[in-house]
């Protein structure tokens, strides 16, 4: 009875601390592209994806909820460690038991995109990647990466898709611009997705954005 009683306890601890409100404190210094919003997108795809793929929601949607915390001194290219890090301490402290700890932290690792060091081993963390990439084409990928670019000064244009340099030569500053941004990366998201109902999703998306950026240059360049 007394196990019970504190198994019990140890899972509203957990609930508690894992409640949209609760979290939503840890990202009072997000950016637009990577705020609460972003995260709440990411948690109901990634349950939307775990629940079509039999993965474990509760999972998937802790490592949702965490995967993008704005941890001090940490930057964009190495923020899925220090969240990673962090989330460790936070669920241990709400009483998580270790190997859902476990799981969750691989998802967060296991989720940028630029940095494939670390790669998704289960279907949980292939879950978050899959939520948090969608994330980052069709619509709101395309507005995700103009506030991007707003926030660091950056153009709205600057040369069409044709044009932009290859790979070695990507600009930088102001000169990388959204077009840039799908360029060398949102255009080729779809085909890192791991889950058929993630890319069912995608390419609905990705035919959005496709569409976006081919009117942009036409716009820009006189044609329409």
């Amino acid at each position: 009875m007394a196990a019970a009683k504190r198994a019990s306890s140890r899972q509203e601890s957990v609930s508690e601390n894992l409640s949209e409100a609760k979290v939503r404190q840890l990202y009072s210094s997000g950016d637009a592209a990577h705020d609460f919003d972003h995260v709440l997108r990411v948690t109901k795809l990634g349950i939307r994806i775990a629940r079509a793929e039999s993965a474990n929601e509760g999972v998937v949607r802790a490592a949702a909820l965490l995967h993008d915390l704005p941890i001090s001194g940490s930057g964009r290219t190495d923020h899925h460690i220090s969240a990673a890090g962090f989330t460790a301490d936070y669920l241990r402290a709400s009483g998580m038991d270790e190997p859902r700890i476990e799981s969750v932290i691989h998802c967060i690792q296991a989720h940028r995109y630029r940095d494939r060091t670390v790669q998704p081993q289960t279907l949980e963390a292939k879950c978050l990647y899959d939520a948090d990439k969608l994330d980052s084409i069709g619509a709101i990928g395309v507005a995700r990466a103009f506030a991007h670019a707003g926030s660091y000064g950056g153009r709205l244009w600057n040369q069409p898709v044709a044009e932009a340099p290859p790979d070695h030569a990507q600009p930088d500053g102001p000169e990388y611009t959204p077009v840039h941004e799908y360029v060398y990366k949102l255009r080729r998201i779809l085909a890192t997705l791991y889950t058929p109902s993630a890319r069912e999703i995608g390419e609905q998306r990705h035919r959005f954005m496709s569409r976006y950026f081919e009117q942009l240059d036409a716009e820009m360049t006189g044609q329409l």
